[in-house]
């Protein structure tokens, strides 16, 4: 993983932040824009704000990121999707430890995908910042189970068992930072997060990017097109 601090500016930063609330108050039906939503029916991510939402369009473009996805990928690339992740003061829930491609597997892809989370809040212990396993990306993908007991909805994670062998306290890095800090990382990297238990909301934006010859093959479920694009459209 590489964290980069500041590297996209206020302003920029600002002009996301204004559209989230139209974001959050939106219907699919009218916007295209799809939301996940908590059992209370509170807005929990909002996908494909890459392709309707002007902002968030120029920011998945923007060669500050796109370049360094580049050049880890070697490829040319396109957005496998795009999620904001909503974490409200003292309600925001956990997130147990994953690997992204633990469960991209099934969607016919190799590991050639890079996300990259841009900070649209201060992140911080208290509030739930990510939570990574420094090297894991070097374990390849570790088996997951579908936990859907811990929170409102189902989690693929990693057990309890396989946990206490592989991951050493010293490895877990916090990745607390600012609005416009952006962290870019493979998909086999271990990662969570803990419980919202601060006053202070955090709200991040999610942009994976594949490898144009790394589209997923077919298979037997597939996932909808604002969780696996099915439009290639190279960045």
């Amino acid at each position: 993983y590489l964290f980069v601090p500041g590297l996209l500016p206020t302003h920029q930063i600002t002009e996301l932040n204004s559209a989230v609330p139209g974001l959050l108050a939106g219907e699919e039906q009218r916007d295209g824009i799809h939301r996940e939503r908590e059992r209370s029916g509170a807005v929990r991510q909002v996908y494909l704000t890459h392709r309707y939402c002007p902002p968030f369009k120029a920011m998945s473009k923007n060669a500050a990121i796109v370049e360094p996805v580049k050049q880890i990928l070697g490829k040319d690339i396109y957005i496998w999707h795009s999620k904001i992740n909503v974490k409200d003061a003292f309600e925001g829930t956990v997130w147990l430890w994953h690997q992204d491609y633990g469960y991209w597997m099934w969607d016919g892809v190799d590991p050639k995908l890079v996300s990259v989370m841009v900070f649209l809040d201060k992140a911080t212990l208290n509030n739930g910042c990510l939570m990574v396993a420094a090297g894991s990306h070097k374990w390849d993908r570790l088996e997951h189970y579908a936990d859907e007991e811990t929170t409102s909805y189902k989690q693929w994670c990693v057990d309890t068992e396989t946990l206490k062998q592989r991951l050493t306290e010293q490895m877990i890095q916090p990745i607390a930072g600012e609005p416009g800090d952006v962290l870019f990382f493979h998909c086999n990297l271990l990662h969570g997060s803990g419980h919202n238990m601060s006053p202070l909301p955090r709200k991040t934006i999610i942009i994976a990017y594949n490898e144009l010859n790394n589209k997923p093959r077919s298979v037997e479920k597939p996932r909808p097109d604002w969780a696996v694009a099915r439009q290639f459209e190279p960045v």
